[in-house]
Parts: C-alpha cells; structure tokens; sequence
C-alpha cells in the first residue's frame, strides 16, 4: 500500500510538474510523455589508404597497426558508423625498400578482416621507370629538358574506385553522412556529387593536424575532423588477434614500446 502511495503522489507530482513546463501528455493529468532520445547519425566512412600512409604513418612504425573502427570510434563519437571501406593496393618488394613491406602489409590486412563493419578495396601497385625531367629545371645544348631515370611508384585505380562507392552509396541513402579519410583533392567533386545529386552530408577527416587542402575546405563540409598522434597511437589493435586461419601478430618492426602520447587527441575543425 505504501508502495502504491508512493507512485501515486510521485506521478501526481509528475504531471503537476509536467503542466508547469509544458510537457506533452501532462495537460490530460496524466504522466507526462518525455521526448524519445534522437538516435545518432549514420555514417559511412572511405579511407584513402595510401594518403592515410604518407600523412600519418610513413616512418612511424609504432603507429601502423592501427584498428579503423577504434579511430572511427574516437573520431567520430556521435555517429553510428555503419561501414569503413578501406581502399589501398597490395605492395611488392621494390629495390631499396624493406623487404618485409608486402609480408607487413598482408598481416595488417588479415588484422582489418577482423573488424566486421570493414570491406578491403584493391587497386594496383606500380613501381615503373621513367625518363623524367630534372627539378630544378636545367637544359642541355639543344635546349631541351634534361631528363633522368627514374622510379615512380604509384596506386592506380584506387582513387576512382574510393569515389565511385562513395557516390553510389550516397544516392542508395546507405547513411545520413559520408566522411572521406583524405586530404588528395582530388576527391572534391567526388564529394559534390555526394551534397549535389544525393542531398546528404559530407565530412572530412585530415590524416594529419595541419590545415585540409583548400579545394577540400571550399566545399565546407558539414563536419571536419584531424588526425593527431594521439588518436593513432592510441587506436592500435592488440599485438595478438586470432581469425578463421588462427592465431597472428602485428609485425615485430611494428610493435610499439614507446608509451602514449599524452595530452594529445583529436581536433574538430
């Protein structure tokens, strides 16, 4: 009986205050109906892999064996990332260059197919030589460039496969906002056909704390984000993870010994 008191005088109570501020269901004298909590945003999030690489993680071996939907999850802890697509292509052992690249890079790859809301997109690696002019710019006695030989190494078909599944999933409506991982400008109408032709939200996170390039910023995107050491070293996946094949490690070039940075997280922009 006291119980039952008790709830009658609290929901009197309630729907007293219920009219005092206006809350909907209250006017009847009944209890008052609360606003239902807004569900976050969904999010699709493309990872330039090899931009992400120069930026971020080029010599910086304590920071390769990073977990996307950990970084996504701090990043970008108001949304409900859906999916990462992560775009790269599978390294070969190019002369003067670490040997173990293409064994390293194949471990983090079979780490990533650990992560469910992560898909693996493959371009193709290309190490050629060229006949390229010299910088700075000199001439030879006919007046024409003088050239070297040269290495270029390169991805190819990457960039074009990251934007074409970006603006096929924007106009299916998979997410409410589409982030891109990347500061190559070469995305931008990639991410104007996204605003443009799918009505939907664009977001930027710059793989590194220094400025977007500008053609990326023209745009402006509804949400920026930065990559900071921080956020990357503390994005790590475990040394040890275990799959359908068995148990693996991260690299033993990779495994980190130095302790967090401190102080340092990310940044909106």
């Amino acid at each position: 009986m006291h119980g039952i008191a008790l709830w009658t005088v609290g929901a009197l109570h309630s729907s007293a205050v219920g009219r005092l501020i206006g809350l909907p269901g209250s006017e009847h004298g009944g209890m008052p109906c609360l606003p239902p909590s807004r569900p976050r945003p969904t999010a699709v999030v493309y990872v330039d892999g090899f931009n992400l690489f120069r930026r971020a993680l080029q010599g910086r071996d304590d920071r390769k064996w990073l977990d996307l939907e950990q970084l996504c999850r701090r990043l970008l802890p108001t949304f409900d990332v859906r999916q990462i697509r992560y775009f790269t292509a599978r390294v070969r052992h190019v002369e003067g260059k670490d040997p173990r690249a293409p064994q390293n890079q194949e471990a983090y790859l079979r780490a990533l197919g650990t992560l469910q809301t992560v898909s693996l997109h493959f371009g193709t690696f290309r190490a050629d030589k060229r006949w390229m002019a010299v910088s700075p710019l000199e001439f030879d006695e006919a007046g024409e460039p003088r050239r070297v030989r040269v290495r270029k190494i390169e991805e190819k078909g990457t960039d074009v496969s990251l934007a074409a599944h970006m603006v096929c999933d924007a106009m299916d409506g998979i997410a409410d906002v589409y982030f891109l991982l990347s500061n190559d400008s070469d995305f931008v109408d990639a991410l104007r056909l996204v605003r443009e032709r799918a009505g939907a939200e664009i977001g930027l996170i710059v793989p590194t704390s220094a400025p977007a390039a500008r053609s990326l910023l023209d745009l402006r995107p509804e949400h920026v984000r930065h990559l900071r050491p921080g956020v990357v070293v503390a994005s790590q996946f475990p040394r040890r993870l275990a799959d359908g094949a068995g148990g693996f490690s991260c690299p033993a070039k990779w495994r980190r010994t130095e302790a967090p940075l401190r102080g340092e997280g990310l940044r909106a922009g």
